[in-house]
């Protein structure tokens, strides 16, 4: 196992299983024994702390995991009044998570790299929505339906802010990834359907 520094707080069972050569199976019987400190995400996944993973590794005599980054999540809020076809693609998406309601936001456990926003949205320009937090911090914010952005909009304070007047689609959502600096170098396909 290669000797690598860990920059993420957490991995995936599927991530620590391919770094220690286990099934995820496995890992997750560690995890519900005690042998990995993890928490489980609202939506039923262990995620694993790093630091347990790199006790467990000098326990057994290994330098370390070799970390793959997470790709970040790029996270899309969307009015349900207005439900486009791209939106069931776009759901379909690894790393696409689509998000009709404010306590969504509050889920999120991945480093979100982008937020795609529709502008339409009638609790985004009532609802407190914390720029400053860790979650918005740092991410891209991407405004589509732009013509429909309140000039007082929290939205504005971003310091990553894109505008577009169109819908949301397919052909954005890609086009912004193949854009992106956090698009991996080894994204070379589209996102298809499954």
């Amino acid at each position: 196992m290669k000797n690598s520094n860990i920059n993420q707080a957490y991995f995936s069972t599927s991530q620590t299983a391919k770094m220690l050569g286990l099934s995820v199976g496995t890992v997750q019987r560690m995890v519900e024994n005690g042998i990995f400190k993890a928490y489980v995400t609202q939506g039923g996944h262990r995620r694993i702390l790093s630091s347990s993973l790199t006790q467990y590794c000098k326990q057994q005599g290994f330098s370390g995991p070799q970390a793959t980054p997470e790709k970040p999540l790029i996270c899309i809020l969307h009015d349900s009044a207005h439900v486009p076809p791209a939106l069931g693609q776009l759901g379909q998406w690894d790393h696409v998570k689509l998000i009709t309601h404010p306590l969504d936001l509050m889920g999120i456990q991945q480093h979100v790299g982008t937020f795609f926003i529709d502008a339409r949205i009638p609790w985004l320009h009532n609802a407190p929505l914390h720029l400053q937090d860790t979650l918005m911090q740092n991410a891209h914010i991407v405004v589509y339906n732009s013509t429909h952005l309140p000039s007082g909009s929290p939205l504005h304070l971003a310091q990553k802010l894109n505008l577009f007047d169109c819908d949301i689609s397919t052909d954005l959502v890609y086009g912004y990834m193949l854009g992106s600096a956090h698009v991996s170098n080894d994204a070379t396909h589209r996102p298809t359907s499954q």
